[in-house]
């Protein structure tokens, strides 16, 4: 057996820290037994698929289970860097969520549960995926979700995301708000989809190539085929 690295210490510490056997992790990963056994100790190192996977899982960035301590330490760097490139509202935004999360640990055994009056029930045209891509066509169905008040009235599209992409700025599960423009720029949070998969991203056009961005520096970005292009469902604003 070889000595413990971090992606085979962390598994193993993220994998207890759910409840999991290695056997239940197996199946949630639609791998064998055998596979999590050499990840934990480190006889094989997973792929980047099955990373991401567990990602989703663990509810963690892929950089928490490669790279651990290393990746926490220096995480408050990376927001710094990535807030630089937010206009002050979003900036406001990660602050706010950083707060609340702060305040959730502190009393972290109070529960608030926000009064009916407060919520509204929409209907969500679909999913947006933060991450690897969420399939979307015709036969898509929408559905209902709960969001909080006040929503607005001039919107074209409801989302719920699906993936920590675009984190910390927007949270899997959060509903996003997106109206339809006649153009778009760079720097916009938009909805696309692309390949027949919908996405979060953030549009950037340099000399005349289109990327679909991840605000989440643990994910990769996603270049525009020329050829078959990108269809732009609107803008993200709310």
């Amino acid at each position: 057996m070889k000595p413990e690295n971090e992606i085979s210490s962390q598994i193993k510490v993220l994998r207890s820290k759910m409840g999991w056997s290695q056997s239940q992790l197996a199946d949630k990963l639609g791998v064998s037994k055998q596979s999590v056994s050499n990840w934990e100790t480190n006889l094989k190192t997973p792929r980047m698929g099955a990373l991401q996977k567990m990602s989703d899982l663990f509810g963690v960035s892929i950089g928490r289970i490669t790279d651990g301590d290393r990746f926490e330490n220096n995480i408050i760097q990376q927001t710094a860097q990535l807030m630089q490139g937010l206009p002050y509202s979003k900036q406001q935004e990660v602050f706010d969520f950083a707060k609340s999360r702060l305040t959730l640990n502190v009393n972290s055994n109070v529960i608030k549960f926000p009064k009916d009056d407060d919520t509204l029930e929409i209907t969500a045209s679909g999913v947006l995926s933060a991450g690897v891509g969420e399939f979307l066509d015709d036969s898509t169905k929408p559905f209902t979700v709960t969001v909080h008040k006040p929503v607005p009235s001039n919107y074209d599209y409801a989302f719920q995301i699906n993936g920590h992409s675009m984190e910390p700025v927007y949270q899997d599960k959060q509903v996003v708000f997106v109206k339809k423009e006649d153009d778009y720029r760079d720097g916009q949070i938009i909805a696309a989809v692309m390949d027949g998969c919908a996405y979060l991203k953030k549009l950037s056009v340099v000399d005349g190539e289109a990327t679909l961005v991840s605000l989440n520096p643990q994910y990769p970005n996603i270049k525009v085929d020329k050829e078959s292009g990108v269809n732009v469902l609107g803008v993200v604003f709310s």
